[in-house]
């Protein structure tokens, strides 16, 4: 009733619990009883109200014997019609045994719009089954009135959840920072992320992100706009996280890891590989959250946790420090289609006596710089925490290198551009450890 779902009580107590319910969740509901119809309020314009079709214990106008209850005044038979035509019906906690009057008018006006529903605990009466069986109502057997309405309650609320319009980024964040402190909204919280991270899966389509022809730039634009969302969730969750969540955060990645193919067909590699971007988003972007927040476990668990094995013969289980290396999913010229120096040229990083193109640092700091906005609104300070995570995360994977596998983790940011094209070094600057 505090919803609005339902507007109407027909009662046949005398008590007042249930006016005294209402009030307790604010509710000052339009309690009617025959002598007051004719100035009440019209229904569709009261919130609640009650109708005692047998009266009120404080006053003398009780209905309770069977003379008493085989009809009702014409005004309140002509208010009875009305409710049974206009709207639709829950009996519960009736027997229908002794209320002539009542079994009368559903028996004789009861519309056909709307449907029944007909709550029964214990053995259903001969007048009852008579009245279920007119009307075609749905019999709910077996509950008692406290598990049937927190149940229909429910049910309710998660079509609302169903049917409602899907949530602007700005307004899931303030969601997001609204369930995480409460501990009753936890479903709430693993709810708006899944659903994110679904939007995310379910776009991800072959039709959208073709994994040939020159699509580089198009498709990683398209993975960073359909993320966009979910990182602004990530970079705000994990901050204000206690560490409640963090299997969440965990399986975030996780999810997103499982939108590369291990059977893609025909496909150009830097295309086939690329899939993997948004689980190195999120990875990125959770890392960075548990660096502003010093929560260096939760950096270690997101990095060395989510374990992946390629589909090649014979291919080890690797880390994310591994198959998200920014070098492994964003990678050879393509990147400098979308990543490069103010003014032309690529970006250069000399490595002993080799020149090594590194872009991917500089892309992906600029590409996550939003979502921290409301986290750390300063520049610096977000650029420094971008440059640790990339630090511990190279000292993760050379600390979890095995046999056979890459030891470096992301290489660094901490360049000059080079306007060159040849092999010269632009300066001595080396990738981060």
């Amino acid at each position: 009733m505090k919803r609005g779902s339902i507007r109407v009580i027909l009662t046949t107590n005398f008590d007042r619990l249930m006016e005294r319910a209402l009030e307790e969740v604010g509710i000052s509901p339009q309690v009617i009883r025959d002598h007051q119809i004719a100035s009440m309020k019209p229904l569709v314009h009261s919130q609640v109200t009650l109708i005692k079709l047998h009266g009120d214990y404080a006053d003398l106008q009780q209905r309770n014997t069977v003379d008493e209850l085989e009809d009702y005044p014409p005004a309140q038979q002509e208010l009875l019609e009305r409710v049974l035509d206009e709207y639709g019906l829950i009996v519960c906690g009736w027997s229908a045994e002794w209320d002539k009057a009542l079994v009368t008018a559903i028996e004789g006006t009861r519309s056909r719009r709307y449907p029944m529903f007909w709550g029964q605990f214990g053995q259903m009466s001969e007048t009852a089954r008579r009245l279920v069986t007119q009307h075609s109502a749905a019999v709910i057997d077996g509950l008692t009135a406290d598990d049937l309405f927190t149940d229909f309650e429910h049910r309710v609320e998660a079509l609302d959840r169903m049917t409602v319009a899907p949530v602007t980024r700005d307004t899931a964040v303030a969601q997001l920072k609204r369930f995480l402190p409460d501990p009753i909204r936890r479903i709430e919280v693993r709810d708006l992320i899944d659903q994110t991270v679904s939007h995310i899966v379910n776009n991800a389509s072959r039709d959208r992100y073709p994994l040939t022809g020159t699509v580089f730039a198009q498709n990683i634009r398209s993975y960073r706009a359909d993320c966009d969302t979910l990182l602004h969730l990530l970079a705000n969750g994990v901050f204000h996280d206690d560490g409640t969540y963090d299997d969440l955060w965990q399986r975030v990645v996780e999810r997103l890891n499982r939108l590369r193919d291990s059977d893609a067909g025909h496909h150009t590699e830097v295309l086939e590989k690329l899939p993997q971007y948004p689980a190195l988003l999120a990875a990125f972007t959770a890392g960075i959250a548990a660096v502003l927040r010093h929560r260096d476990d939760l950096l270690v668990r997101v990095l060395t946790q989510p374990v992946w094995s390629p589909s090649f013969a014979g291919s080890q289980r690797q880390t994310p420090t591994v198959y998200l290396n920014p070098v492994r999913i964003i990678y050879g010229n393509s990147i400098d289609e979308v990543c490069h120096p103010e003014g032309g040229g690529t970006y250069k990083y000399p490595q002993s006596h080799w020149t090594y193109k590194y872009p991917q640092s500089h892309w992906l700091r600029e590409e996550l710089r939003e979502p921290f906005r409301l986290v750390e609104p300063d520049d610096t300070a977000y650029t420094a925490a971008f440059h640790r995570f990339e630090s511990l995360a190279s000292l993760i994977a050379l600390d979890n290198a095995t046999h056979g596998q890459s030891a470096h983790g992301p290489q660094g940011t901490n360049s000059r551009p080079s306007h060159s094209t040849g092999t010269r070094s632009a300066g001595r600057r080396g990738r981060r450890p």
